[in-house]
Order: structure tokens, then sequence, then C-alpha cells
């Protein structure tokens, strides 16, 4: 019986499990992956310590500080959550258990979808959620990219350096990107911004994306739009299922609810990052949620618990 299994190894699950392993508890992060979704990301400008550096070499750098002081994950990918008479017990993909007074959920996102004709269909083949894997695929091609929030720009940003034309399509009235991005991206005359416009349908050849059909809802008409890459960058979906199996309280969103000290609504049950009800879904909120909720389950362990939500 660990005293603590961490499920999720993106930038909230390493920051717990650094400081987990400073305060020597004897504690397991299981995750199918290192990184999460920051493996994914483009160039980061907005972390500590960093002025510019890509996904790949961030995630590079966390592994090799967990290396250093001795954190081993378990690359295994956590199925099933249940609870026992001391704790919890976790079940893996490999058939493995686990048992663990305390659970932390750093379970993070996965991409919403647009859930409009076609998008399945061609996922993979013009359809995409990873700017940064793909954007390279799509040299001297027009591309629309769905979303006007910082993971828009940030993708129109880098298919600049590759597309010939981006339309940015955004549903509202306005753009919700961070100003510097705003000013950096809409200045390009690649891009050409589509406000009140909405995807209706992706369309191909059976083999690949070749238009997409839009909503001009200020006009109140319907055309068509030829592209061969759409990119939809429409916000994350928690990965709360495991949690809310145990009765953890969700919001209308499916966020974990979490208080100041990252305790959930169960006794014993504690979440950080992209999957809680914080406001802020960045890299460097995720990785200092994970370190505080870490910092909270050993005060609980340790002192005893003065509150629950």
């Amino acid at each position: 019986m660990h005293q603590l299994i961490i499920i999720g190894g993106g930038p909230a699950g390493i920051s717990a499990s650094i400081y987990a392993q400073r305060k020597k508890m004897d504690f397991l992060l299981i995750s199918k992956d290192v990184g999460g979704q920051v493996i994914k990301a483009g160039e980061i400008e907005n972390y500590l310590g960093y002025a510019l550096v890509d996904g790949v070499s961030f995630v590079q750098k966390m592994m090799e500080q967990m290396e250093k002081i001795g954190v081993q994950p378990v690359l295994d990918q956590v199925v099933e959550v249940n609870r026992a008479e001391e704790g919890f017990v976790v079940k893996t993909l490999s058939g493995m258990e686990y048992g663990a007074k305390t659970l932390l959920f750093c379970t993070g996102a996965e991409h919403k979808r647009l859930e409009v004709p076609g998008e399945r269909e061609y996922t993979g083949r013009g359809v995409s959620y990873c700017y940064t894997c793909d954007s390279p695929f799509f040299k001297d091609t027009k591309v629309v990219v769905v979303g006007g929030g910082n993971s828009g720009f940030e993708a129109v940003d880098q298919l600049i350096n590759y597309a010939r034309e981006i339309y940015l399509v955004e549903y509202s009235d306005k753009f919700k990107a961070d100003e510097i991005l705003k000013e950096k991206v809409l200045q390009n005359p690649k891009v050409k911004p589509l406000l009140r416009h909405r995807v209706l349908e992706i369309r191909g050849d059976d083999r690949n994306v070749r238009s997409v059909i839009l909503e001009d809802m200020e006009r109140g008409r319907v055309f068509q739009l030829e592209v061969e890459g759409v990119f939809v960058e429409v916000g994350l979906k928690p990965n709360s299922e495991l949690a809310k199996s145990l009765g953890v309280l969700t919001t209308q969103r499916d966020e974990i609810i979490i208080d100041c000290n990252n305790r959930t609504s169960e006794r014993g049950i504690y979440a950080a990052g992209d999957c809680t009800n914080i406001f802020a879904k960045q890299i460097i909120t995720a990785a200092g949620d994970g370190a505080k909720a870490l910092l909270s389950i050993y005060h609980d362990l340790t002192y005893g618990v003065s509150s629950w939500i």
C-alpha cells in the first residue's frame, strides 16, 4: 500500500512526482506516456526560465530532471480505480494492480472535436489536432484553422512557415488569444480571419480533405472553401472519467472540482492541472498546480486533514 499514486504524466504529474521524491514519499507515477499535451506543443515562450523552447525539448528537460532525482514512472495506462479498505486500488491496461492511501489525478485533457460530417473520416488525412506534428505536411497548401484562442493562433503561427494561405475560423465576433499573439499573426498577409463563421462539413475525395463547408453567420450564407487541411483547435475536454467513477464532483464541463489545496469532494482524492476547474489551462499553471497538490497531500498525510470540500 503506497502513500500515493499519481495518475498522469503531463506537467502537473511530473511536477508532483518531483516534489514527492524530494519529500521521500512512497509513491508511484503511472502514465501511458510522459509529457502529455506538451509533447505536441510548438514553440513555448511563456514558461519561466525559457525565452523560447519547443515542446519536445521541454519534455526532455523534465524527463532528465526526473531521472536525476530518481523518479521512475510506470509506463502503463490506468483503466480502473476502486475503493479499498485502507484506500484505493488502481488497475492498469497491462493487468497490474497497485494500492494507495491517496490518489492524485493529473489526467489532463484531450482536444475537442467539431463533430461535423467528414471530421472522423478524414482524421489523419487532412484533419489534424496537432499542428506541431502535421504542419510540415501542408507546405504550399491552403488550410483552415478552427478556433480563435491561443491554441488556434499558435497553430496559425506555425503554419505560416509552411502553408500558402490560412483561413482562421472563429465562431464568435472576436478572437480570444493573447494580444501579442494576435498582433503577430493577424498582420501576416497569408492569414485570412473569418469571424462569426463555423464549419458545417469537411469534404474530400475519399483519400484526403479537399474542401470545407462554412456558414457565414453574419450574412446568413453557406459556401464552400477549397482547402487541403483542417486544424481543429476548439478547446479541451477534461479526462475526468476515472475520478467520476469514484464519485468525485465535476463541473458541467466535466472538470474535477478542487479547493484551494487541490482536494476533491472525496476524501483521499486530489486533482491538479487541466483536468480540474482551474481557470487558466497553461503549462506553467499545471506545473504549479501539481506541486501545490503534492504539498497538500504530504501535509494531510503527515498532520491530518483540516478540511474537505
